[in-house]
């Protein structure tokens, strides 16, 4: 072993006993069935801290980064509490701040980065950059004239370039593919919003669908908007999707809740060793709190959405489909320390308004708790019992008397089983590599100005675009090229959703994330059960 592979494995050894002993402590402060501590027990404890870590940078054996040792450490310490109190560098907190906001100051620009070379992913509406001349696809040459493609940078470098506060101005250079010409555009900087809700129509003439990412503080906003324009437009069932939303902000969840429940209706309850039991309950003004309502979960929808979907079935107002959601159910609290970073610390369980904990066991640790997470999807995904792995068998009841059960995670009351078709073995395979974006994105690259003038809106694009047969082709050629060989019989059986999903990702780029959902729903067969289950529900006075 050389002498970089021992300094290593005995970091790695000095830095297992430091968390060891860490992690007794840790114990003897947070066990719930000791008495609370003293001042003179946390300063003793805090003493032992530092006299282990001061013993590290006196007589450890090697040169040690003292402030890369601690973040490390805390890291260690917060992952001996719970899988989700962690510690934030500065840019991390920077970047979680942003994400809650829901906004930032900048251009506009989604951008690509490929290669050595950086490319326009999408202009954003209403946007700083927005009627300025820049297209998707287009190669970003220079930022204030330091040059961002042909050279090696790294990725987040030039967004860090084009971001800054707003009013001020940034000039960007640009070269269409296949032209040699440069462009300088000169764009003032703005705020950005980050739309959390990606998309929202009326499925017919009375059934309206939301789509929600994230929560963040202007997803409510954002949800009441939408909410009212489909009502004004005769909306009287509603399908809400959170697929894959991993969750956010509480206060956006609660305030989302509150449009579908009666007022007087407990929204949810929060409650911790150090916080007494606080009820969230709805306010009067809800903008939808009598027609049919479906919410779509999935095994990637957690946090808010489980806050969201919970409200809604324990209360009797909503239909849960899909799959069981995964399970995280304990509240976070930044607290800021002095030198710009931050530690989100666990403070209080949410719980249904049933009583139910929405949080998964984690007892056995945090690689245990993810190990149970991947252990639950595969016994799932061969299962037709949306009650499945249940940890705990208490039965809890919503308003009505329903039956639902707790242990983590919210289970649905319809299930969508997972799809065993072997056809989908090829398609899935490309999109793990992200080949079909890839494909699409390099159209883009070649015909956004083109395609843009042809078709100037979503609907004209939506309506009259014909993919051509070539890129299917190029799309084929890619993967044989990445190692992905043709299965003839699987492009045959999911050419139509193979030739669906390039047509959104070309809309994406082009008009923005609202077109990859106007085009690409019409092949989701998950909505499409659970257009039918409403239908089965309307039917039901």
């Amino acid at each position: 072993m050389d002498s970089g592979k021992k300094a290593a494995t005995s970091g790695n050894i000095i830095l297992i006993l430091i968390a060891m002993v860490l992690g007794v402590i840790i114990g003897l402060m947070f066990d719930s069935h000791q008495p609370a501590t003293t001042m003179d027990e946390h300063r003793s404890l805090q003493g032992k801290i530092g006299e282990v870590i001061g013993l590290v940078e006196r007589q450890y054996v090697d040169s040690v980064d003292a402030d890369s040792l601690s973040e490390r450490l805390v890291s260690v310490m917060l992952s001996e509490l719970d899988p989700h109190s962690s510690y934030l560098t500065a840019k991390e907190s920077e970047e979680t701040d942003e994400m809650i906001r829901g906004n930032f100051e900048g251009v506009g620009l989604s951008l690509r980065r490929e290669g050595d070379t950086t490319f326009i992913g999408e202009v954003m509406a209403d946007g700083p950059s927005e009627g300025s001349g820049l297209l998707p696809g287009d190669i970003v040459w220079s930022v204030d004239g330091v040059q961002v493609s042909g050279v090696k940078m790294p990725a987040d470098s030039v967004v860090k370039m084009l971001r800054g506060p707003r009013r001020s101005k940034v000039d960007v250079a640009v070269r269409r593919t296949g032209s040699k010409e440069l462009k300088h555009v000169t764009i003032q900087r703005g705020v950005v919003s980050r739309k959390t809700l990606l998309y929202s129509d009326l499925l017919d003439d009375t059934t309206g669908y939301i789509i929600l990412n994230s929560f963040a503080s202007t997803s409510h906003a954002e949800f009441h908007y939408a909410l009212m324009d489909l009502v004004e437009r005769g909306m009287r069932s509603l399908i809400v999707d959170l697929r894959g939303n991993t969750g956010g902000s509480l206060e956006a969840a609660v305030g989302i809740a509150n449009e579908m429940l009666p007022a007087g209706s407990l929204i949810v309850y929060t409650q911790g060793a150090h916080q007494r039991r606080h009820n969230v309950i709805a306010r009067r003004g809800g903008l939808f709190t009598k027609g049919k309502v479906i919410v779509m979960v999935d095994e990637g929808s957690a946090s808010a959405s489980e806050v969201v979907s919970g409200a809604l079935q324990d209360n009797d107002r909503a239909t849960i489909v899909g799959r069981r959601t995964f399970g995280k159910g304990l509240v976070q609290q930044e607290f800021d320390l002095s030198d710009g970073a931050a530690l989100m610390l666990t403070v209080a369980r949410y719980y249904t308004p049933s009583g139910r904990s929405i949080q998964r066991p984690y007892s056995a640790g945090t690689d245990e708790y993810y190990q149970d997470y991947l252990t639950q999807l595969m016994e799932e995904s061969y299962a037709d019992n949306p009650t499945l792995h249940i940890t705990d068998s208490t039965p809890y009841y919503t308003t009505g008397g329903r039956v639902v059960y707790g242990g983590g995670g919210i289970f649905p009351d319809r299930l969508i089983a997972y799809r065993h078709d072997p056809t989908f073995v090829y398609y899935n395979r490309l999109s793990a590599k992200h080949i079909p974006y890839r494909v699409a994105f390099n159209e883009v690259k070649r015909h956004a100005a083109e395609w843009l003038e042809r078709y100037p809106t979503l609907d004209a694009f939506s309506r009259r675009f014909e993919l051509s047969d070539g890129v299917v082709q190029r799309l084929v050629a890619m993967g044989e090229a990445e190692g992905v060989p043709l299965d003839r019989k699987g492009l045959n059986a999911q050419r139509r959703l193979i030739r669906t999903m390039l047509k959104a990702f070309i809309g994406e780029s082009l008009y923005g994330p609202q077109a990859f959902y106007h085009i690409y729903l019409a092949e989701d067969e998950d909505l499409r059960q659970a257009r039918a289950i409403m239908k089965e529900k309307e039917k039901i006075k």
